[in-house]
């Protein structure tokens, strides 16, 4: 594969980076880009435009998708998109990265070592929260392998390809969930999961619920949280199996 897809000597996995963007600062978009470029793993980033493309990205060695128009849905219409462009390409592994935040440079390395030692079809790592400028706020307090694995620390192996319609089969209110929801559909699938505890994800907390956690004032921009209470409730009351913890075993 081309594009900075060829696995290196010692390993046939080859790796696909699927991002999602809708309407983000060039600056930030780029952060993203480097830190993919720059992967001691080489990956194939995949760039869905959800209706709203950034034209200088035609220029770069990535594989970039326009798709016609928004579907709002936090991205996961692109995100399923840009996974199955990339298992159509050959791609042995699909991990996700919000086009507002970036990996470390080892991030992609760690896991696929992951997999390698473990056989598991479904990776993942632990995430530095940022604030919008970029500076550290603290670790995820909420990372937890049975609960909550943020989107932009999952990878996907071929074994659990499958689940992947998931993101969109899901119900458009459970969106707000979403991570938690694709947890649970790999739980229930029985694939095999492995976690790394580094943290090699970067999350820019664009909500001011996270700067509360820090007992923080959130900035200006940042936006109100939204209404994540309704979303467990609705799935609830749809019968569904629990997306967090029942109090007692908090």
């Amino acid at each position: 594969m081309s594009r900075q897809a060829d696995p290196p000597g010692g390993t046939d996995l080859r790796v696909a980076v699927v991002t999602p963007y809708f309407e983000e600062r060039e600056d930030w978009l780029r952060q993203c880009l480097q830190s993919v470029a720059g992967q001691t793993y080489p990956c194939l980033h995949v760039m869905i435009a959800d209706g709203r493309p950034a034209p200088f990205l035609d220029d770069l060695e990535i594989d970039h998708i326009r798709l016609p128009a928004p579907h709002r849905d936090i991205g996961s219409t692109p995100r399923l998109i840009g996974a199955i462009h990339a298992i159509g390409l050959g791609c042995d592994a699909v991990a996700f990265l919000d086009a507002d935040n970036w990996y470390e440079p080892d991030h992609i390395e760690r896991l696929v070592a992951l997999h390698a030692a473990t056989g598991a079809a479904f990776l993942s790592s632990g995430r530095t929260l940022r604030r919008l400028d970029g500076s550290v706020l603290g670790p995820c307090p909420n990372t937890d392998p049975e609960w909550f694995i943020d989107t932009n620390c999952m990878m996907f192996a071929r074994k659990a390809f499958g689940l992947l319609p998931q993101w969109v089969l899901m119900p458009p209110y459970a969106q707000l969930l979403g991570d938690r929801v694709m947890l649970q559909h790999v739980k229930a699938a029985g694939v095999g999961r492995a976690h790394l505890d580094t943290r090699t994800v970067n999350y820019r907390c664009g909500k001011a619920g996270a700067y509360r956690q820090f007992n923080e004032p959130p900035p200006e921009a940042a936006l109100p949280p939204p209404d994540y209470e309704a979303a467990f409730r609705r799935w609830r009351a749809d019968g569904r199996p629990p997306l967090q913890p029942e109090p007692s075993s908090r």
